[in-house]
C-alpha cells in the first residue's frame, strides 16, 4: 500500500512539473508574440530583437543511435535557420526574396530556401559513439496542399550533414529530408535520412515562432 502511494505521488509530481513547464512555454510564446506584434508597429530594432528571441526556442527531434548490433534513440533539439528564401507567388505587398525573417505566407504558399539546422542531442550516443552536436545545411522547396499552404503543405529537401565520432573524426555526406506542415506553418513533422552517417535517421517536430 505504501509503495503504491509513493508511485502515485511520484507520478503526480512528474505530471505537475510537466504541466508547469508547458504553461511556462505557452506564456513565453504568447508574450513574445504580443511583443513582436506591437514591435511591428513601433521601432525596427524592437521588432527584429523580439523576432530573434523567439527563434532561440528550439524544436524537439529524435536521433537514431545504432551500433554494435544495438539500437536506440536519443532526444534532442534543433534550431531552424533560413538565410535566404525565394517565394514563387508574392502578392503586390511582398517581394520574391527574403533574408532570415521569412513570413509564413511567403514560405508555405510555395517557395525555395536555403537552410542551416544545428542540432544537439541531450543524451550520449551509447551505441553509435557519436558526438552530441551535429548540423544539416542545404536547400528545400515548399508546396502548398490546402488553403494556399496555410492549412497543409509539404517540403522536400537535400543537402549536407556533418557530425563527429568518438575519436573526433568528422563523418559527413549527403542528406535528404521531407516534411509536412500545418497551422499556418507553425507546426510540422520532418524526417531526414543521412547517407553513411553514424546517426542516419532523424524525426523532428517542426515548431516555428513568428
Amino acid at each position: 500500500m505504501t509503495d503504491l502511494y509513493f508511485i502515485k505521488r511520484k507520478t503526480f509530481n512528474v505530471t505537475t512539473r510537466f504541466l508547469k513547464s508547458g504553461l511556462c512555454l505557452i506564456f513565453i510564446i504568447l508574450v513574445s508574440s504580443s511583443a513582436y506584434s506591437q514591435a511591428e508597429r513601433e521601432q525596427p530594432f524592437i521588432k527584429y530583437t523580439s523576432w530573434a528571441v523567439m527563434q532561440l526556442l528550439p524544436s524537439p527531434v529524435f536521433f537514431e543511435d545504432n551500433g554494435s548490433n544495438k539500437y536506440g534513440t536519443e532526444f534532442g533539439f534543433e534550431w531552424q535557420v533560413t538565410p535566404l528564401s525565394y517565394t514563387f507567388k508574392p502578392n503586390k505587398y511582398l517581394n520574391h526574396l527574403s533574408v532570415l525573417m521569412i513570413k509564413p505566407v511567403k514560405k508555405f504558399t510555395g517557395s525555395a530556401e536555403l537552410f542551416f539546422t544545428p542540432q544537439y542531442a541531450l543524451g550520449s550516443f551509447d551505441f553509435s559513439k557519436a558526438q552530441r552536436y551535429l548540423y544539416n545545411t542545404g536547400a528545400r522547396v515548399y508546396f502548398p496542399l490546402a488553403q494556399g499552404g496555410e492549412y497543409l503543405s509539404f517540403s522536400l529537401g537535400a543537402g549536407y550533414y556533418s557530425q563527429k565520432n568518438e575519436y573526433n573524426s568528422k563523418v559527413d555526406g549527403i542528406m535528404y529530408e521531407a516534411g509536412v506542415y500545418s497551422v499556418f506553418g507553425m507546426f510540422g513533422l520532418k524526417f531526414a535520412y543521412k547517407q553513411n552517417a553514424i546517426s542516419k535517421y532523424n524525426l523532428g517536430f517542426y515548431l516555428k515562432y513568428y
